[in-house]
């Protein structure tokens, strides 16, 4: 890429550059003035926090020599400044050009929702693997494709991150990517150049509203809804038992729309009866019949039985939507059922069997808000447990909706909470800790606020008796602490696992 390319393709209200850059070759694209380098074109974008003007000498400092603003800058003559109305969308565009839009090369899934998004992405992604398709996966727990592994540091990676991934696993050989799309994603245009073979909706509740995220429900909704309108899609799969499901698909373009329900619908493309609550000796999950109105996907009087090492209805929501995008990719039913029977998926219901502890069952979950906790929670209340035991805590600096909704659900849910850090970052954790107890209020029930999260895994581990589930809750898949800014390595399952194998030393 050369600088005409860029004066060819984005809005520029003006533009001074230097003869010698009118030649130089743009090798790559960045936001970051840590990473600017001599041959890199540098867009100075506003984000949330910061502002990428105020960082431009500081690229300037290390190479970088072009520079696409809003404003004029105050770095030497020596460097090319194109003027665009916003740097943010000449930034959108140019990527998809910069990487040559690998989207038109891919299958490219989106998934999206307030609960499910991970479960159904990398669910999918494995049964892809499983029956030959070369896949992908982006989203909350990083990137994965041919045995790679990669962090993310948001769930759908910024358009410069996610067009460069998308082309590197074209280049790669993948066929199929599963994306999750987060509504921030949507709003802030991430996706901007995606077109995709499908689109899937989990469902939506209360979240992410707040001072540095949606200001309102309402801005939540019409960001998730952007999915479903404003791309090109072939095929879109929603929940019907979701109440914004139909929200969802008004004024979509697309005319293939499978529906699914975890409650029987009689209408829906694709429904589960008879759900029944099975244990594979302390592991709790589901099996149900599949239906479907639809004799394309499933032949007529054929008798389907799914079962899922997962409890809870919101486990048959997801596996409705997860068989249902395996099907629009051409994977046997019979095939996606029987991958099913094993699902497992790091930080989703993550089951953890300790020797020291044979008759506890502990359960490493990403449930980080007030209705993923309660779904979470109240699905275990249904296998009889002796008593659930809940180890959470929320993050600082955002998200302070949070707090009181965790707190009120695990007193009203849960037999034992032990209130804990997150990811605190850069806020004072006992101050995190306080607001959640302060919603949880005056109870009977046993309350340990514990700041440090490695102790309150201990002190589940230690007050664990026969028949308890144990459920660590809003880490999740996250190997690491977010503490003054700084990633601490941190995971919940080698501190159960060193936890046991002391005790079984003694």
């Amino acid at each position: 890429m050369k600088i005409q390319d860029i004066l060819n393709n984005i809005n520029v209200t003006s533009a001074k550059i230097p003869d010698a850059m009118k030649r130089r070759v743009i090798l790559s694209l960045c936001h970051d003035s840590r990473r600017a380098t001599p041959t890199c074109a540098f867009f100075c974008k506003k984000g949330a926090l910061s502002d990428g003007h105020e960082y431009a000498f500081h690229a300037y400092a290390n190479g970088a020599r072009i520079f696409i603003a809003e404003r004029e800058l105050n770095i030497p003559d020596d460097a090319a400044v194109i003027i665009t109305p916003s740097s943010s969308d000449a930034l959108k565009k140019l990527a998809v050009l910069f990487y040559n839009d690998p989207a038109k090369e891919l299958k490219i899934v989106g998934i999206t929702g307030t609960k499910g998004k991970t479960t159904v992405a990398i669910s999918s992604y494995k049964i892809a693997l499983a029956n030959g398709i070369s896949a992908g996966y982006i989203g909350t727990n990083g990137i994965y494709y041919n045995g790679k592994e990669f962090e993310t540091a948001n769930t759908t990676p910024d358009v410069l991150e996610l067009q460069k991934s998308l082309r590197e696993m074209r280049n790669d050989g993948v066929s199929v990517v599963f994306l999750e799309v987060s509504s921030q994603a949507l709003w802030q245009e991430r996706t901007h150049g995606l077109e995709f073979e499908a689109c899937a909706f989990t469902n939506l509740y209360r979240d992410h509203i707040g001072k540095f995220e949606h200001p309102d429900i309402d801005h939540y909704v019409a960001s998730k809804k952007k999915l479903f309108t404003d791309y090109p899609v072939k095929c879109i799969i929603v929940n019907a038992d979701s109440s914004h499901c139909s929200e969802m698909i008004t004024d979509c373009r697309c005319n293939n729309i499978i529906t699914t329900s975890a409650n029987g619908r009689e209408n829906c493309t694709l429904s589960a009866t008879k759900a029944i609550k099975l244990k594979n000796g302390i592991i709790p999950g589901i099996s149900f019949e599949l239906r479907s109105s639809d004799k394309s996907l499933i032949k007529p009087n054929k008798h389907y039985d799914v079962f899922m090492p997962i409890p809870g209805l919101y486990s048959v929501e997801n596996g409705l939507l997860i068989i249902s995008i395996c099907l629009t990719l051409g994977i046997k039913l019979e095939n996606v059922i029987k991958c099913l029977a094993t699902l497992s998926v790091p930080g989703r219901f993550e089951t953890v069997k300790l020797y020291s502890k044979p008759n506890s069952l502990f359960i490493i979950d990403y449930a980080h808000n007030g209705a993923s906790l309660e779904a979470v929670i109240s699905s275990l209340r249904e296998y009889d447990p002796n008593r659930i035991i809940c180890v959470f805590g929320s993050v600082g600096g955002r998200t302070f909706e949070r707090r009181a909704e965790l707190g009120r659900v695990a007193e009203r849910c849960a037999d034992v909470l032990i209130i804990t850090s997150d990811n605190p970052n850069n806020e004072d954790p006992s101050k995190v800790i306080a607001d959640i107890r302060e919603a949880v209020g005056d109870t009977d029930k046993t309350v340990y606020t514990i700041k440090d999260r490695r102790e309150a895994v201990e002190k589940a581990y230690e007050i664990a008796q026969d028949g308890d589930y144990i459920l660590l809750a809003g880490k999740g898949h996250e190997t690491y602490q977010l503490i003054m800014g700084k990633r601490i390595p941190f995971s919940e399952r080698k501190i159960l696992e060193h936890t046991d194998l002391a005790n079984l030393k003694i």
